[in-house]
């Protein structure tokens, strides 16, 4: 299982419309046909209709103060800016796994984020050789009106991915283990020069399956983990979450 974090952002309607539609392409950038889309479904929401999911969402998130006041909780503080939480959770290419399971996988995934009783609209794509889900998440709590703490929640995600794979019996990403078991021991976390070129734009070739970079030599020496998405994170490129609001900041991205 490889979760990846796409973005936070500021329209549900505009995330909603990228995974419930086709993969724009150059003479087509707001497609209406809807052939990857293989199916659909919500968490917490009075509606499986993903249209509607996505305006229940908005409207959940522009109410959070009134929610706040309900709960008895504050009713100030600042408005959140970026309501919208886009994941994907992908697997490996010879897996054949059921929507029954795909959806375990959401459920669990949303638990790690501390997200399970948030609002979420699951579109699952079959455009690509690995089986994978877009979730599009609401960061408001829909009883209390709060944000959803996203801290580490690269590092939350990969954790959870290690033991997915360990519940069902094999592990497929060891770089995953060494990693999160180097974080456990209080270690320096080690990536490879190409994830740092990704990273900061290097070597691109364009959207794709592999995502930007995908050219780069494997095989060079390691670099610490950290620098190179601070160094290069002005140069990526913009997340389907905030194209539709100009937004540009994104948070670091597969777990």
């Amino acid at each position: 299982m490889i979760p990846k974090i796409n973005g936070l952002g500021r329209s549900f309607a505009g995330v909603a419309a990228y995974c419930l539609h086709d993969a724009p392409e150059p003479d087509d950038r707001s497609p209406e046909t809807s052939e990857r889309v293989a199916w659909t479904d919500t968490r917490n929401l009075a509606t499986i209709r993903p249209e509607r999911a996505a305006r229940l969402m908005a409207a959940t998130a522009k109410a959070a103060p009134d929610l706040k006041r309900r709960a008895g909780g504050a009713r100030g503080g600042r408005k959140l800016a970026k309501p919208v939480l886009h994941y994907s959770l992908s697997r490996a290419r010879e897996e054949t796994p059921t929507r029954q399971e795909m959806s375990q996988a959401v459920d669990g995934s949303l638990e790690a984020l501390g997200m399970e009783g948030h609002e979420a609209l699951i579109v699952a794509h079959d455009d690509t050789r690995h089986p994978h889900v877009q979730v599009i998440a609401n960061r408001v709590d829909p009883e209390t009106g709060k944000a959803a703490k996203l801290g580490n929640s690269k590092l939350r995600l990969s954790r959870w991915a290690e033991g997915y794979g360990r519940e069902q019996g094999r592990i497929r990403c060891e770089r995953r283990v060494t990693n999160n078991e180097r974080r456990r021991t209080g270690a320096e976390v080690l990536r490879p020069i190409w994830d740092r070129a990704l990273a900061g734009g290097a070597g691109r070739r364009g959207p794709g399956p592999g995502g930007p970079g995908r050219g780069l030599a494997r095989g060079s020496r390691p670099v610490p983990q950290g620098r190179a998405g601070r160094a290069g994170q002005g140069a990526r490129r913009q997340r389907p979450a905030d194209r539709a609001e100009g937004a540009r900041d994104v948070p670091k991205g597969a777990a």
